[in-house]
């Protein structure tokens, strides 16, 4: 009875592993890309590399690292991040809410003892 369970299940998951849904490709020509608003030049993606390489030596980060950092982008990172570059956080904000978080976790499962005798016991 185990067995035949068992087997029945195989069978499911294997039946489950070999479906092969199609894939569809297609030439995307030069009338498209210049059509389309979001598409980026060569010239600009090499000004956004050197501008995000800039902003990184401003923030702190190694001229090598910079360099690294940058040439592993692709251009669609690379224009993404030109754009966000300004709006996000250095992770003052954020890590300071992930940083409570844990102190508060950790405070109400006993791992810490930050505030005296709370929970109250």
């Amino acid at each position: 009875m185990f067995t035949k369970r068992l087997l029945h299940y195989l069978l499911i998951a294997l039946a489950a592993t070999t479906v092969v849904l199609p894939a569809h490709a297609g030439m995307v020509g030069t009338a498209q890309l210049q059509a389309n608003p979001a598409a980026i030049e060569l010239g600009d993606i090499a000004q956004q590399r050197d501008w995000i390489r800039e902003q990184l030596l401003t923030g702190g980060v190694s001229e090598a690292d910079a360099v690294k950092r940058v040439a592993a982008l692709t251009d669609d990172q690379v224009a993404k991040i030109h754009q966000r570059i300004d709006e996000s956080p250095a992770g003052g904000a954020d890590a300071l809410v992930v940083i409570i978080l844990v102190l508060v976790i950790t405070e109400l499962m006993g791992y810490t003892d930050i505030i005296p005798n709370w929970p109250a016991k």
